[in-house]
């Protein structure tokens, strides 16, 4: 079974565990390979059992036909044989949790359910076989991941829980929720975990320390080692003296590919022992087993199950063939969306960075990725600018006499001012991405976030607007939600902290300052901006936008105020201090901080759609699925954005100014449609019509500005695709993540959020692993 079958069956699957409306269906297949296994070992010796496509497997140790053991649409995991070898428990998500524990009694096949967990994980029976020690999994503590949690696998904490082997109420072993990791038994008889914890180094860097601990029957806990790196899992040596264990230093970003070893660790003294390489592994490291004479331990790499000589490392491939049953629900798909008709004008969906001149007479705002002003006086808006480029970010000079934007063409960035008076606009910065600009208080600098390109590392640049003179204030661990930006006074620095909670700190711009927190707040707090006064300060939260007065103490959860449910991505404060000047959709509101009712700003803007000439293309071989191959040169015609008719243009009529051209002889496809993208800068959207992608499905970005860019691709005659979008990911409760991810706190927000995301737009919803499975099932309702 080729790997490409198994990604859609797993595909297939998920889709039917989201929707799950129409009947269940069987496939069957076979196949030589596995993906990142679990693998276990039996008592005696004899028997492998090994996941594969989320189902349990029973193997000969030599190798042979393997039996399936657990079926059904579910996905289970983990599995560890018991000491008598007649039970094995696992995890599995067949109660409709993120995963509970469940046995397996091996002659009858009856299945137990032992846990009633949100989200358990990693068993380990007793040596008894009495009861199974577990993690419970908790996303949803604040204050506890050092690290986002996008950043690096498994940065979930959990609890550790006994529960007797046949069921029951568990017990607690281990609390509060740290980075507690893999469970095993020493033969004395002792209890033994990983505690991991992180660290970031130079604002960028993730470092892991990994502490081995034990806890004796009188419940004394000792450290047996402490070494660097991520352990995961680990496995006591049958003889006593030592563990072997996976072992990873994680990377940044998340998705980078990050070396893993094989190592021996001794119990207490004496140097690690590297055995082998092992590929990387994505998310949760897979178990392995280690044989009960220490000759020889079982895993899953490569595509294959492997015995591995100890201690020399040797691996000898043990050769299988499994016959997979695997049940489906087919998937109720939506209707196919009408195209949409070429030649009216329409609103833009989404109105971006509404900013307000100082004398409050002129709104300046982007839409379709394009700066335009409108006087409020009257008049519909018009554009700033001409050409195809990005333009974002717009923030007026303290005077009104200039505009900062970000221009963003063909990849290359560069900061401008546009001069309000002459119209003439230049270039003050360039060659890095650059965000979040802002004036100081006399007009003469800029402050904004600069990220290098090559190091990724964003700093907080002040320059000179006039000579171009520059200097780095700080540097920062994130960069969109920071928004950093000066005080009336340019004496200190006011940006938001790192993931997690997010708090707003204050720098004070002196040598050897330390920045000094003005919040401490137990949720959200993004994109803040502190009044021009100093008084106040306003910030996102999700959509939302919220308010905290600022004096002496430190700001908490109940000296917050809501100021409105949506335009958290989008506010400023007014020049004169008094509201917040924001977009939600496609329109723009002033909302006083004083609480007074909301009004609002009309826009007047429609957006042209173009509607091309008809075009011929003649001497064209186009792709025949049906042959296999491209056929004889023909002829196309298109029409108004359609194909019309393919063949020869003989009997055929040509609409009035029909443009022909000669194609050669050359090939043509079907547009190709990329299905996961993550585009939110746009700033190589042409390369995908060089490539013959005319279609992407964006999973994951700001849902305001992927509208704008299908706003773009409809209303300009620019190469660009059509888009897709789900707009922000749907996740747990849990502060991680600066901007792309939208958090869930209960039902409730759930369905507002899913009537929010439609009504504005989003062609689909991506949820997320740490969003509850019962609130996964909400939004799919």
């Amino acid at each position: 079974m080729k790997a490409y079958l198994v990604r859609i069956c797993l595909c297939l699957l998920t889709c039917a565990l989201v929707g799950g409306l129409a009947a269940a269906r069987t496939i069957e297949f076979e196949t030589t390979e596995v993906t990142q296994a679990d693998v276990t070992l039996s008592p005696d010796g004899h028997w492998l059992i090994f996941t594969l496509l989320g189902h349990l497997f029973r193997l000969p140790v030599e190798g042979g036909t393997a039996e399936q053991l657990t079926f059904g649409p579910y996905y289970d995991t983990d599995p560890v044989f018991s000491p008598d070898g007649t039970r094995v428990a696992f995890v599995s998500d067949r109660d409709g949790s993120e995963g509970s524990i469940f046995v397996l009694e091996l002659a009858t096949g009856e299945l137990t359910q032992v846990t009633r967990e949100a989200w358990a994980a990693r068993p380990a029976w007793s040596p008894d076989g009495q009861s199974i020690v577990y993690l419970s999994l908790v996303r949803e503590v604040l204050g506890v991941a050092p690290l986002p949690r996008h950043s690096i696998p498994d940065t979930v904490p959990a609890l550790v829980r006994r529960v007797a082997a046949n069921g029951g109420q568990p017990e607690t072993i281990l609390a509060p929720p740290r980075l507690y990791r893999s469970l095993t038994y020493l033969p004395d008889g002792r209890l033994v975990w990983t505690v991991i914890e992180l660290k970031m180094e130079g604002n960028r860097t993730p470092r892991a320390t990994s502490r081995i601990e034990a806890r004796d029957s009188y419940g004394h806990i000792s450290t047996l080692r402490t070494v660097p790196g991520y352990l995961e899992p680990v496995e006591a040596n049958p003889t006593g003296n030592g563990f072997y264990a996976r072992r990873f230093f994680p990377v940044l970003p998340w998705h980078t590919q990050r070396p893993e070893d094989f190592v021996f660790l001794p119990l207490s003294e004496g140097a690690e022992r590297l055995l082998f390489t092992l590929s990387p592994a994505r998310g949760w490291t897979p178990r392995f087993a280690v044989a009960p004479d220490n000759k020889s331990l079982f895993l899953a790499e490569d595509r294959g199950i492997w015995r591995v000589e100890l201690p020399s490392g040797a691996r000898t491939p043990i050769p299988f063939r499994a016959q997979v049953k695997f049940e489906i629900q087919e998937p109720v798909l939506p209707p196919k969306a009408a195209l949409l008709s070429t030649g009216s004008p329409f609103a833009p969906q989404f109105i971006l960075h509404p900013r307000l001149s100082p004398d409050g007479q002129t709104l300046v705002f982007g839409a379709a990725g394009y700066l335009w002003q409108q006087h409020l006086q009257g008049g519909p808006a018009r554009r700033l600018f001409s050409g195809s480029a990005i333009e974002r970010d717009p923030a007026f000079s303290p005077d009104g006499g200039w505009l900062a934007f970000v221009h963003s063409q063909h990849g290359k960035e560069e900061i401008r001012v546009l001069s309000l008076e002459t119209g003439e606009a230049r270039t003050i910065a360039s060659g890095q991405s650059y965000w979040n600009l802002s004036w100081t208080s006399d007009g003469q600098q800029l402050v904004f976030v600069e990220i290098d390109t090559q190091t990724f590392q964003p700093k907080v640049i002040v320059l000179n607007v006039s000579d171009g003179n520059r200097e780095k204030l700080t540097e920062i661990a994130w960069w969109w939600g920071s928004r950093p930006h000066l005080s009336s006074d340019g004496r200190e620095l006011y940006f938001a902290g790192p993931p997690g909670a997010g708090q707003l700190y204050r720098l004070r711009l002196t040598p050897g300052s330390k920045p000094e927190a003005v919040t401490r707040l137990e949720r959200q707090l993004m994109r803040p901006l502190v009044s021009p006064k100093g008084q106040r300060v306003v910030f996102k939260r999700n959509r939302e936008i919220w308010m905290a007065p600022l004096g002496s103490e430190l700001v908490k959860e109940d000296h917050l105020r809501r100021l409105s449910e949506a335009g958290g991505n989008s506010f400023a404060i007014a020049p004169d201090g008094l509201a917040v000047i924001y977009s939600a959709g496609n329109r723009v509101w002033r909302q006083p901080l004083d609480g007074r009712p909301r009004e609002e700003i009309h826009v007047r803007l429609e957006l042209g759609r173009p509607t091309p000439p008809p075009l011929l293309l003649r001497r064209v071989r186009v792709l025949d699925f049906r042959a296999g191959g491209f056929g004889p040169e023909s002829s196309i015609l298109v029409e108004r954005g359609r194909i019309r008719w393919i063949g020869s243009e003989d009997d055929r009529t040509l609409p009035p100014e029909t443009t022909a051209i000669d194609a050669g002889g050359r090939f043509a496809i079907p547009g190709l449609f990329d299905m996961h993208v993550h585009e939110q800068d746009a700033h190589q959207q042409e390369r995908f019509l060089a490539y013959g992608v005319t279609s992407v499905r964006d999973l994951t970005g700001w849902l305001e500005w992927l509208g704008a860019l299908k706003d773009r691709s409809e209303s300009s005659s620019d190469p660009l695709p059509r888009y897709f979008f789900s707009g922000d990911m749907f996740r747990g409760g849990y502060p991680i993540h600066p901007s792309l991810w939208l958090l869930i706190y209960g039902e409730d927000d759930a369905r507002h959020h899913v009537r929010l995301w439609k009504q504005w737009g989003a062609d689909f919803l991506k949820v997320y692993y740490p969003l509850s499975w019962t609130l996964q099932r909400v939004v799919a309702e």
